[in-house]
């Protein structure tokens, strides 16, 4: 008996490794399309723009065509801007020019459906005092540096772009004075590198440029949770589209924006 027992104990302890693997496959829904409507007015010559591309299924590329077809006009003041196709879903105006402290409204319609959305400029606009590059705090690697004194009293958003030889890093900088307000700031542009793509890196002899882009609360929050989607950090067990400013059912964000620009040549430490 004891015999018995012993053999089909070792039989139940080998089973698990005789099951068999399988393959699932999830089902998985494509979902609709959507549009992405990215418009912004800047306080520069020329910086007015609005682009439209179109959401793709997850299987498919990443390569987003631009959608024609569509009739852009931005407002102020009673004043109205036709913007035109300049490119394939790239409308563009070179009359208008924003104003800090103006509130803009844009509209685009696009088969039939209506979609609008406003954004008030900040002001005053707040540029960098200076900018220079170090050693990272935990790394030897170098960063940018932003020098900025930031208005007492009122609510200020940051964003900054950062180019390295005329290329734009893919990392989204903000920033908010919810803890500085009325103080001077110096902020480090850090970005993961994670791809070893040393193009990425700032080395002795490269060109760096920073826009400073002041903008408002709305438009803050929609970069805010791009980030957050970006590197995982977000609440949601699945990332989640940001909410953007534009009513109508599509995705993106319309912003008026004041940009400040600084550039350097980098030299040796």
């Amino acid at each position: 008996m004891q015999q018995i027992q012993n053999i089909i104990l070792t039989i139940l302890l080998a089973l698990p490794f005789c099951a068999c693997q399988r393959v699932i496959s999830v089902p998985l829904d494509p979902g609709a399309t959507k549009y992405v409507i990215e418009g912004v007015v800047t306080d520069e010559p020329g910086g007015s723009s609005v682009s439209i591309t179109q959401t793709k299924d997850f299987s498919a590329n990443n390569t987003f065509a631009g959608v024609s077809g569509a009739t852009v006009t931005i407002e102020n003041n009673g004043s109205s801007y036709l913007l035109t196709e300049s490119s394939p879903g790239v409308y563009t105006t070179s009359a208008l020019t924003g104003v800090p402290g103006n509130t803009y409204y844009m509209k685009v319609v696009l088969n039939g459906v209506i979609y609008t959305a406003t954004s008030t400029m900040p002001n005053p606009v707040v540029g960098m005092d200076s900018i220079y590059v170090s050693n990272g705090t935990l790394t030897d690697k170098r960063y940018v540096t932003v020098v900025f004194t930031d208005p007492a009293g009122i609510p200020n958003y940051y964003r900054w772009v950062q180019y390295v030889n005329g290329r734009q890093e893919k990392t989204n900088f903000l920033g908010n004075d919810e803890f500085t307000d009325g103080l001077r700031i110096k902020d480090q542009l850090e970005f993961n590198n994670d791809t070893n793509d040393r193009n990425r890196d700032i080395k002795t002899g490269d060109s760096v440029r920073i826009d400073m882009i002041n903008i408002d609360s709305a438009v803050f929050q929609y970069w805010y949770a791009l980030q957050r989607n970006a590197d995982g950090s977000g609440q949601s067990a699945s990332p989640a589209n940001p909410t953007g400013n534009i009513a109508g059912g599509c995705l993106g964000y319309f912003s008026a924006q004041g940009v400040r620009t600084k550039s350097l040549l980098v030299g040796k430490e």
